[in-house]
């Protein structure tokens, strides 16, 4: 109840109620009664309990005891035992989790609640004043008409309960309502309730209290005006209702008696808040928020005299400037987070010294803190969370010893805790993540020592730049509840006092430098429920002691450490309700565990990477059928599997990659949402795993038209035949990996009718014929990697289409190396703007590189859209598909997958592509590796390859390139491997360290001369001796001379060729000797030059 009915009421209706009950008891009663209980009445609750569902047995009392005024849930009037209330109310799924009910889980919340239907005999309760049946699940059905008819009743609470559809105008017949609510919550059930009209409203004269949210009111234009006659309406909640027309004006408003209004959540179509609202001078609390209301905080709130609470969060104010200097001294809550206020807060929020409650979270605010909030000296929770505060922490909010709960969390924040906060006696909870404290742990403890460690309950500094080691001080947070210290740079062991910490109940320790081992003393704390210690360097045994105490333990994840599991075979955990265990990279094996077999409520599993090299427990098929995903990847597990199981429920994932495991795919008894069986040994046909499948589950669940996988993995095993043609029915896939094994045949056009792929892979298999036209209806396609095949034709000019009629595909990876594809690269292939790799690698296409290809942004653009450099699908909620891909690189074949994101390679080697290498090339500023080897190129390189300065592999040799390398090559600063060989490059290799660092291979095959190589360069070897034709692209290259040439024949160049170069080409010790005078002679006339000229040219 979300209040109750006023002192004024009550004072009233009393006389009336003594009256009522003496007449009754002095009155002669024509039904027999039972020891105090009237037999109608007992009858109609009997008829009640059979209509309802009750799978907690709640009702068990219920006919066992004649006296039905002594059954649970029943209250009878003293007087006339008449029943007067019905307490049918079940938990709400918040109240259930707070509670820490056995099970944890929906399926037991779900059990406690009552379903069915609610008996007509509810009708011969004529005394009932009391009804409550919320929290209930009703499974949509509409309110019961009837309901309508018990003119006694005053409290009725329907809220949560499941009921949908039109709810009954018949309602309005309880004159004598005083509470009424209908709501739901953003938490119950999906069953949506709706009117017409409201008009039916406008009888309950008597209502005080009404709760209608998430109710559809979007159809009731009337709201507004039957509410308004509500003479005795004191709190009226409007939340959720889809109220989005725009509101009509209001004449006169008759709210005399309202006090609260809820009318958040509506986004109203209106450019402000509407006015009539400021006339409601009688409310004393006001939420608008989530209505996304613009514009500046209106000034006319303060007409609204005697409101004390105030919520306008989730809207899009933009300026608060005006509202902070008007008078709100009565004003103790405030809430303003998400909007977009910006600016500093004012120095006049230190006017607000009554509020006890402020909210500023995500709101663009910024500045330096400001010191004045040290005057509200009456806050109780400050909210500054997710802004761009900058600067120290101000010393003056140790003045707010009011304090329960502050939050600065994720603002550029820094210069540590004061000192001034070990004054906030009453801190129960303080969150500093993600600022920049700098500081070590234990100088924070030590400052929140004395009367803040007695009362602190929730400390949070995670990726706070904290450092230094843990010590005993933590010992001294008796009382804490949560501790979150994760992502920062913390070291040494956990401390023995952790196990003092007996009211823990949330642990994160998580992505830190601790090492050393995990103390007995934590499995002394009884209350944990939630343990993160993943990512750190934690070492040693951890056995039974470590959990001994752990009853209440819901989720562990101990990943990512170097800890060993050692416990009795037939150990029993005593955490049987937990739901999550993630013990990654732990050495759990060689067995697979045979303790997890009790675990009853295990959602969760991860054993990748943990040294298990047994088979699976036959077990383990029926007992992950409650499962909604396991991990046990990365192990060396062996064996035939029968048959896999998972919940689906919701969204499941199966990984058993990168094992063992042989024989054919095992049949899935479910329908998960990811299942990677890839990197095992698994062979024979894909059919029966396939298509089988399909007829099964959908016999077994009809009402699934297909299934709903997103993403198969199957690569890496060595599967054979033929890749079925029965993908219709798998409408829900995105990536679909058969890579790496040995299918024939061709590709199966059904794959075209998967509408939502992303990522095809059916790279290093011996499939044939052409890319199938289907796949042009595979508009979301991101990845298509058709390698190593033996796949034939044109490339078709689709591919470069994502949507019919639009100019661009969203196409990052494009992999058909090692084909037997032939003819032109398609100019259609240049709207791929967002291709980040192009492996046309060792097929059979001709004609020139589309000068286009400088339309593949992804390979100019500097600025890289996956942050973490992983290429992935995310379905669900939390669950993820990451890409790998072989890339050519350096010469060599390499898988990438965490960095597969951040690479931009092209690879079109080996082909018969001819014609010049366009100058368009060298704007992909972004591109990492280039491979152009292997075809017939001509023409030069082009002058600005300088531009290109991403570069780390560049390979241009097996082609016909003549002309000088370009000086500007030798400003490629990452490129580390340069193949320019077999061409008919001539001329000065470029000086500069970057290109001499080569080995001299990379320019052998060709005219070249200088560092690396041994040949040096003489006047004639720096320039070309041949006479080459220029295409019509070769516009900026010099005339040639003919002039050296003819002075080379001079009868004079015989005598000075044989006196001067013949001894220098056969002796070679006097070769070395005389290069080396001439390399000192130069070195010398250079300095000269700079120390005389030089200087000289300066002075000038």
């Amino acid at each position: 109840m979300k209040t109750s009915m006023t002192a004024t009421t009550f004072t009233l209706a009393f006389p009336w109620f003594l009256f009522a009950t003496t007449i009754f008891s002095l009155g002669l009663c024509h039904e027999s009664s039972s020891a105090g209980c009237i037999e109608s009445e007992r009858e109609a609750l009997l008829q009640l309990k059979f209509g309802l569902k009750d799978p907690s047995n709640q009702l068990s009392s219920w006919g066992g005891d004649a006296n039905c005024c002594g059954w649970s849930r029943v209250i009878c009037d003293n007087l006339t035992s008449h029943v007067i209330e019905l307490h049918l109310r079940s938990l709400s799924r918040e109240e259930y989790y707070a509670s820490n009910h056995a099970g944890y889980n929906d399926d037991h919340w779900e059990s406690s609640t009552f379903r069915g239907k609610i008996s007509q005999s509810l009708l011969n309760l004529k005394h009932l004043e009391y009804l409550d049946l919320s929290n209930n699940n009703f499974e949509g059905n509409q309110i019961p008409k009837f309901l309508g008819s018990m003119g006694s009743l005053r409290y009725l609470n329907l809220s949560g309960a499941g009921f949908g559809g039109l709810i009954p105008h018949q309602l309005g017949n309880l004159s004598n309502l005083q509470y009424l609510t209908i709501s739901d919550t953003i938490s119950s059930y999906d069953y949506e309730k709706y009117v017409v009209s409201l008009h039916w409203l406008s009888s309950l004269s008597s209502l005080e209290f009404l709760d209608l949210s998430y109710v559809n009111l979007s159809k009731a234009l009337d709201w507004l005006d039957v509410m308004n006659k509500l003479p005795s309406l004191v709190e009226l909640h409007l939340s959720g209702c889809s109220l989005f027309n725009k509101v009509p004006p209001l004449p006169k408003v008759n709210f005399s008696s309202l006090a609260i209004l809820d009318l958040s959540g509506n986004r109203f179509d209106e450019s402000s808040i509407p006015s009539w609202i400021f006339s409601i001078k009688t409310l004393t609390s006001l939420d608008l928020s989530s209505n996304y209301f613009p514009g500046s905080i209106p000034v006319h709130l303060q007409n609204i005299t005697f409101l004390r609470e105030l919520d306008l969060s989730r809207n899009y104010f933009n300026s608060s400037m005006a509202f902070w200097s008007h008078d709100f001294t009565h004003l103790e809550h405030l809430r303003l987070a998400s909007n977009i206020l910006q600016g500093r807060i004012p120095s006049a929020i230190g006017n607000f010294t009554s509020l006890n409650s402020l909210d500023l979270s995500e709101s663009l605010v910024g500045g330096e803190f400001p010191s004045a909030i040290g005057k509200l000296t009456s806050l109780e929770s400050l909210y500054l969370s997710y802004n761009g505060l900058h600067g120290a922490i101000p010393s003056a909010i140790g003045n707010l010893t009011s304090l329960s709960i502050l939050d600065l969390s994720s603002n550029e924040l820094g210069g540590g805790i004061p000192a001034s906060f070990k004054n906030l006696c009453n801190l129960r909870s303080l969150s500093l993540s993600s600022i920049n404290l700098s500081q070590e742990i234990n100088e924070v403890f030590e400052i929140l020592s004395g009367c803040v460690s007695d009362g602190i309950e929730t400390l949070s500094l995670s990726n706070s730049q904290l450092s230094g080691h843990l010590n005993n001080l933590l010992g001294q947070f008796k009382n804490l509840n949560s501790l979150i210290l994760s992502n920062n740079l913390i070291t040494g062991s956990i401390p023995v006092t952790l196990g003092e910490l007996t009211s823990l109940t949330s642990l994160d320790l998580s992505h830190n430098k601790l090492n050393g081992s995990l103390p007995i003393g934590f499995g002394a704390l009884e209350k944990l429920a939630k343990v993160d210690i993943s990512h750190n360097s934690l070492e040693g045994e951890v056995s039974e002691i470590h959990f001994a105490n752990l009853t209440n333990m819901r989720n562990f994840d101990g990943s990512h450490n170097q800890l060993i599991l050692r416990v009795n075979p037939d150990w029993i955990p005593p955490f049987q309700l937990v739901e999550n265990i993630a013990l990654q990279s732990w050495d759990v094996g060689p067995q697979f565990p045979t303790w997890l077999h009790s675990l009853k409520y295990l959602e969760y599993l991860d054993l990748s990477n943990s040294k298990i090299s047994s088979t699976l427990p036959l077990w383990f098929h029926e007992w992950s059928s409650r499962l909604y995903e396991f991990n046990l990847s990365n192990n060396q597990m062996h064996g035939k599997i029968p048959y896999l199981s998972i919940d689906d429920s919701d969204y499941s994932s199966i990984d058993l990659s990168s094992n063992n495991f042989e024989g054919p795919l095992p049949s899935v008894f479910s329908n998960p949402g990811g299942i990677d069986l890839s990197n095992n040994s698994f062979s024979g046909s894909i059919y029966t795993f396939l298509c089988n499948k399909i007829h099964r589950l959908n016999f077994e669940k009809s009402f699934h038209h297909y299934l709903t996988t997103e993403v198969l993995n199957l690569g890496k095993n060595l599967l054979s035949g033929e890749i079925p043609d029965c993908w219709m029915n798998w409408k829900s896939l995105a990536v679909i990996e058969l890579n790496d094994n040995y299918f024939g045949g061709k590709i199966p056009r059904s794959i075209g009718t998967l509408s939502d792929l992303s990522f095809l892979n059916l790279r290093n298999n011996n499939l044939s014929g052409k890319i199938p036209l289907s796949l042009k209806h595979c508009k979301q396609l991101r990845v298509l990697d058709l390698g190593e095949n033996g796949l034939s034709g044109n490339i078709p000019t689709w591919l470069g289409i994502s949507f019919p009629g639009e100019e661009i595909s969203s196409m990052d990876i494009l992999n058909l190396r090692g084909n037997k594809f032939h003819g032109h690269i398609p100019k259609e292939l240049c709207r791929m703007t967002s291709l980040q790799i192009l492996d046309l690698a060792n097929n059979n296409f001709s004609g020139t590189i589309p000068s286009c290809i400088s339309n593949f942004s992804a390979m100019v653009e500097k600025n890289y859209g996956t942050m973490e450099g992983n290429v992935f699908y995310v379905y669900g909620p939390s669950l993820q598909s990451s890409q790998s891909s072989s890339v050519m690189m350096k010469g060599k074949m390499i898988e990438y997958s965490t960095i597969l994101g951040f690479l931009r390679s092209m690879d079109l080697s080996n082909n018969k592509l001819s014609g010049d290498i366009p100058e368009e090339i060298t704007g992909l500023e972004a591109l990492q590796s280039l491979n152009l080897s292997h075809n017939l190129l001509s023409g030069s390189i082009p002058e600005k390859i300088g531009n290109m300065r991403a570069l780390e592999s560049l390979d241009f040799s097996q082609n016909q390139l003549f002309g000088e390398i370009p000086q500007s090559m030798s400003s490629l600063t990452f490129l580390s491997k340069l193949n320019l060989s077999n061409n008919n490059l001539s001329g000065i290799i470029p000086s500069g360290t970057q290109l001499q660092g080569f080995d001299p291979s990379s320019f052998s095959g060709n005219k070249l001369c200088g560092p690396p190589l041994t040949k040096n360069c003489s006047v004639d070897d720096a320039t070309p001796p041949i006479a080459t034709e220029r295409g019509e692209d070769d516009k900026g290259s010099e005339p040639f001379t003919w002039f050296y040439f003819y002075v080379s024949i001079a009868p004079g160049f015989v005598v000075r060729f044989w006196t001067v170069v013949g001894p220098l080409m056969f002796n070679r010790r006097l070769r070395h000797l005389y290069f080396n005078f001439l390399n000192g002679l130069w070195d010398k006339i250079m300095a000269w030059y700079h120390v005389n000229v030089v200087r000289l040219v300066r002075g000038f």
